[in-house]
Formats: structure tokens, C-alpha cells, sequence
């Protein structure tokens, strides 16, 4: 009788802290995960901190933790699953009677992007783990990443200069009538820059160094299609997200040297977006904030053909700088320089591809050509090479 009764005893012990544990593990427990930034760039380093308190007197034998976010954003020193777009990592608690845990996951911005991770599940169960219950917590948890800022002039070179080894130190857009000084003469530079006294004094040729200026307004206009036909999603991603960056890297000039900064793109942010993005003209900090933020969200499509986009925008264009950043050069395109030209704008064609349809012509506007081979295609993301290797 004495085993039954122990037997017995011992069931129902194992009952009890299994009905307890599972009904009262979630009871005034309290869970938040955040970012430790809003806002950051491609190749930056942030966290990911988990708080806990358990506000009961009952401890919590064991916690886990299931965190669903992107793919492009890498979990230092832990093991995690990716699954296409996402990336599942799993986060364990022990927990005292009100004790309040914090957990901080050092991540790398792997990719621009808005990445949300809107829920979390939390998972307890018994002290022997024959029973378990999970709950769902909202947490919203939001991370804004911006594009990479990247060195133009090593990244592109001018169309002129693509039969030689020679690059040309200097800004893709500067203005002629602001000159900061003077450089070597190199192969490509037209004659008119020439800075006579100073190869005088120096014995060698040198040309008038010009530099960006805050009373020139740009303008950039950034196609999505990466081909001449291409229908709503963008097939080559890695040259849109090259365009992206171009985009990126000519607003914070711009902001630097506090020049106004308009942006059109025939790509959008929403998927059910049917109306091309063109902004209006600002030069302060909000403003290419914004501006920031539409590059980050942009979507892999295009919501208009970009000669059409050209069409509607170019009457609009006087005396500025135009910096159209394309993965080709079409005849329409270049109707449309032409007429941008006509206007009084100067027109800078930043080409990401070596792409030229039949009659195409580039008048007066200067080409620059995509010529950096650091920079890889990682299934269907523009990264530098082993970017992905988790530290």
C-alpha cells in the first residue's frame, strides 16, 4: 500500500507542477525586443537587445525565445536558420522569482532595407519538459537600413578614358565655375581646363580642380529596369541595387556641400503601387532623409517604363544638374538628354552596364562607366565578397 500511495503521491506531483508551470509561466511575465538604432547603413554593426521580467513570485524552470526577422541581418556567434528571406533564431531563459534578464545580439546590416520583425513567440513548459505551451507577443520592432555610401570615382570610370588604365580623381558631378585648386593633366581631360600658371610654375600639364557647389540644384533620376524591356520585376538585381548606392552616395554629397536634391525613379516602395516616385527640390537634412528612406524601401520593379518617366519629368527640368543612372543607354534616353540639354541642364549618364541600343547617342553628356570588381552578385543582392561569413 505504502508503494501505491507514493506512487500515487508522485503522479500527482508531476501533474501539479506540470499544471501549474503551464498555466501560470506566461502569468505577469513581461518580454520586449528592440533595435538599438532606427536608422543605419549597409555594413554597420547594431543590436538586437531582449528584455525579461518575471514579476511573480513562481520562477520560469525555462524560456525560449523564436525570432523571425531577415535574412539580411546577421547574428554574430550563434547558430541560426535561413530560409529564403528569413532567418530564425532561437533565444533561451532561466528566470528567478522577479528577476529581469537582458540579452543584447550584436547583428551586421548585411543589405539596405526596411525589416520589421512584428512578432515573437515565447515557448515555457513544465520542470521536466514533458509538457510545453507558447504564446505570441507583439513587439514591432523596426530597423530602417540605408544604403552603403561608395567611392564614385573608383567605382566608375569616364567613357573616354575606358581604352586606358588611367582613372580620373574628381567628383561624377562637379561645377565648372567653382575651382578648388589644380591636378595632374591626365588622358581624356578636355583642353579648356588646362590650368596654364600652374603648369607654368609646376613643368607639367595641370588642369583646374572644380568642386561641387551649394548654389547647383541636382537632380537624380535612377532607373529601375535593368534591361531595355523588362516588365514590372527586375531581373538583374544586382545592377539595381548598384543604382541604389549611386543614388545613396549623390545625396549625401549633396548634403554636405548643401546643394537641393530632387530624386525620380519609375521604381516604388509598395507593391501595389502604380505611380512612378518624383520628389520635390530640397537641400535640408529632412529632405534627404527622406530621400534615404524611398532608397531603402525600394522594391525590386518598376512601375513605368523609364523613357516614359523621362517624358513627364523633363519639361519640368531647368539649369540643373541632371544625373540620370541607368543599366543602359536607349535612343529614347538619349532624345531626352538632348532636350534636357536644350533647357540649359548639364547631364551626367552614370551607366551600369555597357548596354547601348542601336543609334543611341550620348551628345554633349558625360558617360561614366561601372568598372569596380570588388562588388559581387550574392543571390540577388549586391554584397562585397565573404560579406556573408558570420563573425
Amino acid at each position: 500500500m505504502d508503494v501505491i500511495a507514493l506512487a500515487i503521491i508522485f503522479v500527482f506531483c508531476l501533474w501539479l507542477q506540470t499544471f501549474v508551470f503551464c498555466k501560470y509561466s506566461f502569468h505577469k511575465l513581461h518580454y520586449k525586443c528592440e533595435f538599438s538604432v532606427r536608422e543605419a547603413h549597409e555594413g554597420d554593426d547594431i543590436y538586437l537587445v531582449e528584455t525579461v521580467y518575471n514579476s511573480k513570485l513562481l520562477p520560469v524552470p525555462w524560456l525560449k525565445v523564436d525570432i523571425h526577422t531577415s535574412r539580411w541581418l546577421g547574428f554574430a556567434q550563434t547558430c541560426s536558420v535561413v530560409a529564403q528571406d528569413s532567418r530564425r533564431v532561437t533565444s533561451s531563459f532561466v528566470l528567478k522569482s522577479y528577476q529581469r534578464t537582458t540579452r543584447s545580439w550584436k547583428l551586421k546590416c548585411l543589405k539596405r532595407g526596411v525589416f520589421t520583425t512584428e512578432n515573437v513567440t515565447l515557448i515555457s513548459g513544465d520542470i521536466l519538459n514533458n509538457a510545453t505551451v507558447s504564446e505570441p507577443v507583439e513587439v514591432n520592432a523596426r530597423l530602417t537600413v540605408y544604403p552603403e555610401i561608395v567611392d564614385l570615382e573608383e567605382m566608375f570610370t569616364p567613357v573616354n578614358l575606358t581604352q586606358s588604365d588611367n582613372t580620373v580623381n574628381r567628383w561624377i558631378v562637379d561645377d565648372p565655375f567653382m575651382v578648388a585648386g589644380a591636378r595632374d593633366y591626365t588622358p581624356g581631360d578636355p583642353l579648356n581646363r588646362i590650368h596654364w600658371p600652374a603648369s607654368a610654375r609646376s613643368g607639367r600639364l595641370m588642369v583646374r580642380k572644380n568642386e561641387f557647389t551649394s548654389q547647383q540644384s541636382l537632380t537624380v533620376l535612377l532607373n529601375m529596369q535593368s534591361q531595355l524591356y523588362e516588365y514590372a520585376d527586375t531581373v538583374n538585381k544586382r545592377l539595381a541595387e548598384i543604382g541604389i548606392k549611386v543614388a545613396a552616395t549623390l545625396f549625401d554629397r549633396a548634403l554636405k556641400e548643401g546643394a537641393t536634391v530632387r530624386f525620380g525613379t519609375n521604381g516604388c516602395v509598395l507593391a501595389d503601387s502604380r505611380q512612378a516616385i518624383f520628389t520635390g527640390e530640397a537641400g535640408d537634412k529632412e529632405h534627404i532623409s527622406e530621400l534615404f528612406k524611398i532608397l531603402a524601401g525600394l522594391l525590386m520593379k518598376n512601375v513605368k517604363d523609364f523613357e516614359n518617366l523621362l517624358d513627364e519629368v523633363t519639361p519640368v527640368l531647368e539649369n540643373t544638374e541632371v544625373v540620370i543612372v541607368t543599366a543602359y543607354l536607349s535612343r529614347r534616353i538619349s532624345e531626352q538628354v538632348e532636350l534636357l540639354e536644350a533647357a540649359g541642364n548639364t547631364v551626367s549618364i552614370i551607366l551600369l552596364d555597357t548596354v547601348y541600343e542601336a543609334g543611341a547617342r550620348r551628345g554633349n553628356a558625360q558617360v561614366y562607366l561601372f568598372s569596380d570588381s570588388r562588388f559581387m552578385e550574392y543571390e540577388g543582392g549586391l554584397v562585397e565578397a565573404a560579406e556573408e561569413v558570420e563573425m
